[in-house]
């Protein structure tokens, strides 16, 4: 019996120095992954009133909140170091997680956490969804800004490529899982795209709703395309078109997929890139 205790304790330790290797190994990839928060944030989202890629998203995760039980548990996979993906979801929501791959997007996500004076200014943000779109008042959305700060669990590293996808001390399964772009960028391929889709499903419970919001490429030609930041960071994405997308999460076993759309002028597609046709807000429950 000595000898069982001491195997079970030595199992542990084992299980400790593993989960430890595979937690700073995830830090190191992290830091290795490049991208400019800092620029992304200043170039993206200094002006709030941008109607197709803020307005657009902001007003349908704000109806899709609405229709869903509170108390959730929620998942952004991917964030970026952005949290407009989530206001919504702190009216109700019990806890959430945020994520991403890349050391510099987690370091953002941080300091808005803790008040740093260095973070970015997200109060535009929340004023707009919870007074132009709730119709509260300033004072709701500085007190949803502290309901965020309080719910907001973990700042977790993840990995599409990896088993398991994230790490993070407030594991799944998932009521809601929040995908920004994170599936079509860390895919190079069909097949990548349509495996990384089934381990978001993994991370739901059953019953549980995928929210995403991508832009709507035009698949025609190559798989993958750029998108830039900045003047100098070119980064790639997996071109997928609504009708595709939809397509793979039904294939995927996922049920109630619903899609709205919001296409882009001709003129302003060129900011982004000629796949690029407009922006698309999926809505799916795993089955």
């Amino acid at each position: 019996s000595m000898l069982l205790i001491i195997d079970y304790r030595l199992i542990e330790i084992l299980v400790l120095l593993w989960n430890f290797v595979g937690v700073m190994a995830g830090v190191l990839r992290a830091r290795k992954y490049s991208f400019d928060a800092e620029n992304y944030l200043k170039s993206r989202f200094s002006n709030v009133n941008v109607p197709g890629r803020i307005l657009f998203p902001l007003e349908c995760f704000h109806e899709a909140f609405q229709c869903l039980p509170s108390s959730l548990k929620v998942l952004d996979y991917g964030a970026g170091p952005v949290i407009m993906s989530i206001i919504s979801a702190a009216r109700t929501a019990s806890e959430i997680v945020l994520s991403d791959l890349a050391e510099s997007n987690l370091e953002a996500l941080r300091k808005w956490l803790r008040r740093d004076a260095e973070a970015f200014d997200w109060s535009p943000y929340f004023d707009h969804v919870v007074q132009t779109l709730e119709g509260k008042g300033e004072e709701e959305a500085r007190e949803r800004e502290e309901r965020l700060r309080e719910i907001a669990k973990d700042v977790a590293y993840c990995n599409i490529e990896e088993d398991p996808p994230i790490r993070t001390t407030c594991p799944g399964p998932y009521d809601v899982i929040i995908d920004s772009g994170t599936l079509t960028a860390s895919s190079r391929s069909k097949e990548m795209f349509e495996v990384g889709v089934g381990k978001i499903m993994g991370l739901l419970k059953p019953g549980g709703t995928l929210l995403s919001f991508t832009s709507d490429r035009n698949m025609d030609g190559p798989e993958t395309g750029t998108y830039t930041i900045g003047c100098s960071q070119h980064h790639s994405v997996f071109n997928t078109s609504c009708q595709y997308f939809c397509e793979v999460l039904k294939r995927q076993g996922f049920g109630g997929v619903t899609a709205k759309t919001y296409s882009l002028d001709e003129a302003v597609r060129q900011f982004y890139d000629n796949r690029m046709v407009g922006f698309k807000f999926i809505t799916a429950n795993k089955v």
